[in-house]
């Protein structure tokens, strides 16, 4: 069986799955996301070459000049300031990029753990369907649901502390802190995906004779059960991408970002909402502006990702 139920990335390359490509390539809302998410995730990884400075950097107005400064700024050393500086004279187009840079990584960092663990512990539960597992997993699952995914991180940040944890010798950097803690809120529901998309998979008759043949048990999961339940998982982790992008800023602006003075989208458009009544209302626009993006090209590439991978929207024009 192929990866992706069937589907996976060589399936992708077949003649036949040719029109998946076409009526990807052919929306321009899901292009257009592709083209932001890409634009932002080269930000991302080139954010130390370039930013014009460093995102900690201080600089002092000319003369008698009051900070935050303007757009087109120059300091009194001679720095140019192409979106002004904040309260504390730093660049602020330093700090979007690094603070863009910043969120990415927390947000996708989630992602990838919440699916990690979701694979993990679904997989079992679905193959030992019944078991005292399932039934323990089932009902964590449900308990953990009915807090909202926002309250959940709140809780799990504030009491881990976002300025990271210490494990013996061991310091874990704050923003695996956040990434752990935002993982832990979409971990139930993509194990719920997980093992609804295991338990028909093990009961199917290549598992079957699998488990006659002697095999293992962790090798039958890895090998032959797990690659045939992963595409329900990638969907909706794909399409969680901007949930976990918009609750990353969330946390950033409630106070609950990387410490000072690393910067996140979230904490400097808290820092910079008392500005919005101002002639420097641009100071808020930006990096709410940056959010926005960012939200909207990871929902709709999500979407893109959706209509090539799941069946029912493969196949519902056929």
């Amino acid at each position: 069986m192929n990866l992706l139920g069937g589907l996976g990335i060589k399936g992708l390359m077949k003649p036949q799955n040719k029109a998946l490509w076409k009526r990807f390539f052919g929306d321009k809302l899901v292009v257009l996301g592709a083209v932001i998410v890409v634009g932002f995730l080269l930000i991302a990884l080139l954010g130390p070459y370039i930013a014009p400075y460093d995102y900690a950097d201080q600089f002092r107005p000319q003369g008698s000049g009051l900070l935050p400064l303007d757009v087109m700024s120059t300091t009194r050393t001679g720095e140019f300031l192409v979106l002004g500086s904040d309260g504390l004279g730093r660049d602020m187009l330093s700090r979007l990029i690094y603070g863009t840079r910043t969120t990415i990584v927390i947000a996708i960092s989630s992602v990838i753990v919440a699916s990690f663990l979701a694979i993990l512990i679904g997989s079992i539960a679905g193959y030992l369907e019944g078991s005292l597992f399932d039934e323990l997993v089932m009902r964590l699952i449900d308990a953990l649901l009915t807090f909202p995914g926002i309250l959940l991180a709140l809780i799990l940040v504030a009491a881990w502390g976002s300025r990271g944890i210490e494990i013996g010798s061991i310091t874990v950097p704050s923003e695996m802190t956040i990434a752990i803690a935002l993982a832990f809120t979409l971990t139930p529901r993509l194990t719920r995906t997980m093992r609804g998309s295991t338990i028909p998979q093990a009961h199917r008759a290549y598992i079957r004779a699998a488990q006659m043949m002697g095999m293992p048990t962790w090798r039958i999961m890895a090998f032959e059960l797990i690659p045939n339940c992963l595409t329900a998982v990638v969907i909706q982790a794909a399409t969680y991408l901007g949930l976990a992008v918009f609750t990353t800023a969330g946390l950033g602006f409630l106070g609950l970002g990387p410490p000072e003075p690393q910067p996140e989208l979230g904490k400097i458009l808290a820092r910079t909402q008392e500005y919005f009544l101002t002639k420097l209302f641009w100071h808020i626009f930006i990096p709410g502006f940056t959010v926005s993006m960012l939200v909207f090209g990871f929902s709709v590439l999500g979407d893109g990702i959706r209509n090539i991978l799941d069946p029912e929207y493969r196949f519902e024009e056929t």
